[in-house]
Protein backbone atom coordinates (compact mmCIF):
# COMPACT_ATOMS: atom_id res chain seq x y z
CA UNK A 1 0.00 0.00 0.00
CA UNK A 2 1.28 3.43 -0.86
CA UNK A 3 0.65 6.49 1.23
CA UNK A 4 1.95 9.99 1.82
CA UNK A 5 2.74 11.55 5.18
CA UNK A 6 1.66 15.20 5.37
CA UNK A 7 1.19 17.79 8.10
CA UNK A 8 -2.34 17.99 9.41
CA UNK A 9 -4.29 20.57 7.42
CA UNK A 10 -7.52 22.24 8.56
CA UNK A 11 -9.49 19.67 6.56
CA UNK A 12 -7.55 16.81 8.16
CA UNK A 13 -7.98 18.34 11.60
CA UNK A 14 -11.76 18.14 11.37
CA UNK A 15 -11.60 14.43 10.46
CA UNK A 16 -8.92 13.59 13.04
CA UNK A 17 -10.78 15.43 15.79
CA UNK A 18 -13.97 13.56 14.88
CA UNK A 19 -12.15 10.22 14.94
CA UNK A 20 -10.56 11.00 18.33
CA UNK A 21 -13.95 12.04 19.72
CA UNK A 22 -15.51 8.75 18.59
CA UNK A 23 -12.66 6.32 19.20
CA UNK A 24 -10.84 7.84 22.15
CA UNK A 25 -13.67 9.65 23.97
CA UNK A 26 -11.69 12.76 23.04
CA UNK A 27 -10.68 15.40 22.46
CA UNK A 28 -8.83 14.93 25.72
CA UNK A 29 -6.21 12.33 26.59
CA UNK A 30 -4.42 11.96 29.91
CA UNK A 31 -0.79 10.99 30.36
CA UNK A 32 1.13 11.01 33.62
CA UNK A 33 -1.55 13.07 35.33
CA UNK A 34 -1.74 15.74 32.60
CA UNK A 35 -4.91 16.40 30.62
CA UNK A 36 -4.10 17.17 26.96
CA UNK A 37 -6.44 18.82 24.49
CA UNK A 38 -5.47 16.98 21.32
CA UNK A 39 -7.10 19.66 19.15
CA UNK A 40 -4.14 21.90 20.00
CA UNK A 41 -1.38 19.42 19.17
CA UNK A 42 0.42 19.45 15.84
CA UNK A 43 0.66 16.27 13.87
CA UNK A 44 0.75 14.33 10.64
CA UNK A 45 -1.56 12.11 8.67
CA UNK A 46 -0.86 9.20 6.39
CA UNK A 47 -3.15 9.43 3.40
CA UNK A 48 -3.86 7.79 0.08
CA UNK A 49 -6.00 9.60 -2.49
CA UNK A 50 -7.42 11.88 0.19
CA UNK A 51 -8.33 9.02 2.53
CA UNK A 52 -6.76 9.16 6.01
CA UNK A 53 -5.01 5.89 6.83
CA UNK A 54 -3.53 6.99 10.14
CA UNK A 55 -2.51 9.99 12.21
CA UNK A 56 -0.15 11.06 14.95
CA UNK A 57 -0.25 14.03 17.31
CA UNK A 58 2.58 15.28 19.48
CA UNK A 59 3.52 18.00 21.93
CA UNK A 60 7.00 19.42 22.52
CA UNK A 61 7.64 20.76 26.02
CA UNK A 62 10.98 21.50 27.69
CA UNK A 63 13.08 19.65 25.14
CA UNK A 64 10.93 16.52 25.20
CA UNK A 65 8.53 15.40 22.50
CA UNK A 66 5.49 13.50 23.71
CA UNK A 67 3.50 11.49 21.22
CA UNK A 68 -0.02 12.00 22.54
CA UNK A 69 -2.03 10.08 19.93
CA UNK A 70 -1.08 7.47 17.34
CA UNK A 71 -3.70 5.69 15.29
CA UNK A 72 -3.15 3.46 12.29
CA UNK A 73 -6.40 2.62 10.55
CA UNK A 74 -4.72 0.00 8.33
CA UNK A 75 -2.36 -2.13 10.36
CA UNK A 76 0.74 -3.96 9.16
CA UNK A 77 1.28 -1.53 6.27
CA UNK A 78 4.10 0.53 7.84
CA UNK A 79 1.81 3.46 8.58
CA UNK A 80 2.37 3.62 12.34
CA UNK A 81 6.13 3.21 12.01
CA UNK A 82 6.28 5.91 9.31
CA UNK A 83 4.24 8.34 11.39
CA UNK A 84 6.42 7.75 14.46
CA UNK A 85 9.59 8.21 12.40
CA UNK A 86 8.37 11.58 11.12
CA UNK A 87 7.66 12.79 14.66
CA UNK A 88 11.00 11.50 15.99
CA UNK A 89 12.70 13.48 13.18
CA UNK A 90 10.66 16.55 14.15
CA UNK A 91 11.82 16.06 17.75
CA UNK A 92 15.47 15.80 16.65
CA UNK A 93 15.12 18.94 14.51
CA UNK A 94 13.61 20.77 17.48
CA UNK A 95 16.59 19.76 19.65
CA UNK A 96 14.62 17.40 21.87
CA UNK A 97 16.54 14.90 23.95
CA UNK A 98 13.85 12.26 23.63
CA UNK A 99 10.50 11.32 22.16
CA UNK A 100 8.21 9.53 24.56
CA UNK A 101 4.68 8.25 24.94
CA UNK A 102 2.38 6.46 27.32
CA UNK A 103 0.10 3.52 26.70
CA UNK A 104 -2.04 1.57 29.12
CA UNK A 105 -1.29 -1.90 30.42
CA UNK A 106 -4.12 -3.49 28.43
CA UNK A 107 -2.72 -2.31 25.09
CA UNK A 108 -0.37 -5.25 24.58
CA UNK A 109 -0.44 -4.76 20.81
CA UNK A 110 1.01 -1.24 21.19
CA UNK A 111 3.51 -2.39 23.84
CA UNK A 112 4.94 -4.91 21.38
CA UNK A 113 4.87 -2.39 18.51
CA UNK A 114 6.79 0.33 20.36
CA UNK A 115 9.51 -2.09 21.39
CA UNK A 116 9.82 -3.44 17.82
CA UNK A 117 10.41 0.06 16.43
CA UNK A 118 13.15 0.95 18.93
CA UNK A 119 11.40 2.45 21.95
CA UNK A 120 12.52 1.34 25.41
CA UNK A 121 10.33 0.91 28.44
CA UNK A 122 11.25 3.87 30.64
CA UNK A 123 8.78 3.46 33.51
CA UNK A 124 5.64 1.73 34.66
CA UNK A 125 3.32 4.02 36.58
CA UNK A 126 1.38 1.66 38.82
CA UNK A 127 -2.29 2.54 39.29
CA UNK A 128 -1.83 5.82 37.38
CA UNK A 129 -5.17 5.36 35.64
CA UNK A 130 -6.94 5.83 38.96
CA UNK A 131 -5.72 9.44 38.92
CA UNK A 132 -6.32 9.79 35.17
CA UNK A 133 -9.99 8.92 35.65
CA UNK A 134 -10.34 11.94 37.94
CA UNK A 135 -9.41 14.10 34.93
CA UNK A 136 -11.17 11.95 32.32
CA UNK A 137 -13.92 9.79 33.83
CA UNK A 138 -14.69 8.29 30.38
CA UNK A 139 -11.67 5.97 30.64
CA UNK A 140 -13.29 2.54 30.82
CA UNK A 141 -12.47 0.07 33.59
CA UNK A 142 -11.81 -2.78 31.13
CA UNK A 143 -9.77 -2.54 27.95
CA UNK A 144 -8.40 -4.76 25.22
CA UNK A 145 -8.63 -8.52 25.74
CA UNK A 146 -10.83 -7.95 28.80
CA UNK A 147 -7.82 -6.61 30.78
CA UNK A 148 -8.54 -4.11 33.56
CA UNK A 149 -7.00 -0.73 32.69
CA UNK A 150 -4.88 0.31 35.65
CA UNK A 151 -1.29 1.24 34.76
CA UNK A 152 0.62 3.48 32.36
CA UNK A 153 3.63 2.15 30.47
CA UNK A 154 6.02 4.94 29.48
CA UNK A 155 8.24 4.33 26.44
CA UNK A 156 10.97 6.53 25.04
CA UNK A 157 13.50 6.78 22.26
CA UNK A 158 16.51 9.03 22.56
CA UNK A 159 16.87 11.67 19.89
CA UNK A 160 20.61 12.15 20.18
CA UNK A 161 23.58 9.76 20.13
Amino acid sequence: MTFNIVSISEMHRVLVDKHIAEGWAGPYVVTKGVLHDTRKHPGFVAENNGKILGYILYNIVNGNCEITVLESLCEKQGIGRSLVNVVVNEAKNAGCSRAWLVTTNDNTHAIRFYQRIGFSLQAVHINAIEESRKLKPQIPPIGYDNIPIAHEFEFQILCSG
